[in-house]
């Protein structure tokens, strides 16, 4: 039985959008949501403002782009527009607390160096910033799934040994696109 990531006791879930985060994607919003994820060497950085109550994540593939590809499939394009966002929606750079979720390393891909990398390009990109870090949950050889509540700042993560297809879909219904 797949647990329902949305229905988590850890994060109230009254009144509060639900959306999950595909790879390449980033989501903010003013609104409150519970933001979920499947991470396995791919990184989610969840990004709050505590002062205005709410927040965003992305969920990026590679730490840069192979070619002039400049998507949210990569780090360095997708950190950047993240911060980018919270601020033209009202945040002030100085209230922005940060989460980095993932890395783990891809036995498919037969090395760390991916989740390596794109743990590293997040960690060097807040810092540049001036990004308080307040959650590291990287590394590691288990996949993980993960809620972020953009209302609190809370997160819940879960590690799994072996992610599953449905992992990846528990909840279609809830993508407003």
């Amino acid at each position: 039985m797949v647990p329902d990531l949305f229905n988590n006791d850890c994060l109230s879930s009254d009144d509060k959008g639900k959306y999950f985060v595909q790879p390449g994607y980033i989501f903010v919003s003013k609104e409150p949501y519970l933001l979920s994820t499947v991470l396995g060497s791919c990184i989610s950085v969840c990004i709050w403002d505590p002062a205005q109550g709410f927040g965003g994540m992305n969920h990026y593939i590679h730490a840069r782009p192979f070619n002039k590809e400049r998507t949210a499939h990569y780090g360095t394009v997708s950190i950047p527009h993240l911060i980018r966002t919270m601020i033209k929606s009202g945040s002030k750079q100085a209230s922005l607390k940060a989460h980095i979720v993932g890395g783990a390393q891809n036995p498919r891909m037969g090395s760390a160096i991916i989740g390596q990398q794109n743990i590293q390009v997040a960690e060097t990109l807040l810092r540049e910033y001036f990004i308080d870090i307040v959650t590291f949950d990287t590394g590691g050889q288990l996949g993980r799934k993960v809620v972020f509540d953009t209302e609190s700042g809370e997160i819940a993560v879960y590690k799994v040994n072996k992610l599953r297809e449905e992992d990846w879909y528990a909840d279609k219904s809830t993508n407003r696109r």
